[in-house]
């Protein structure tokens, strides 16, 4: 249009990022069915916790119980969050997310074990090489490293 009319239009807004539509409806059946998978771990978890010696076996040893237990609140947390948002969802509107919306929803597929193996080494390796490269330097230069780190930091 000439009066510039059309860019008003939401047809003819750009969108800033991926965004994946989702009726609210649909999002509260998907954010169920994460919250029922917590559920079910933190379970398992719970199980896991009360299980004895003598239930042990080779593929399935016993893990400390505080393992257990942390595990389990874990995911009893992740449900009690999915379903807050869950609850504040309108099934009869339409919602629009975006990455950081779906990674917190857990709406993405599962990840392969591979997948999720590498990344965890990827992630972890930085530190890794991190904490190597600075007792390697504390070696060579223990006196500059313990001044600087006896300084209090500036917020200049």
């Amino acid at each position: 249009m000439a009066d510039g009319r059309w860019l008003e239009s939401p047809r003819n807004a750009s969108i800033d990022g991926l965004r994946l539509t989702f009726s609210g409806e649909e999002l509260r059946k998907l954010l169920d069915q994460r919250i029922h998978h917590h559920r079910r771990r933190a379970e398992h978890w719970k199980r896991e916790q009360a299980r004895t010696p003598d239930q042990q076996t080779e593929d399935e040893p016993l893990l400390p119980e505080h393992i257990c237990e942390n595990e389990g609140e874990r995911h009893e947390w992740h449900a009690a969050v999915l379903g807050f948002v869950r609850d504040h969802i309108d099934a009869d509107e339409v919602y629009r997310l975006g990455q950081a919306d779906l990674h917190f929803g857990e709406l993405l597929p599962d990840k392969p074990g591979w997948l999720e193996q590498r990344d965890y080494e990827e992630r972890t390796s930085v530190g890794f090489h991190l904490e190597r490269l600075v007792k390697q330097l504390g070696a060579v230069f223990p006196r500059e490293l313990t001044i600087a780190a006896q300084q209090p930091a500036c917020d200049e």
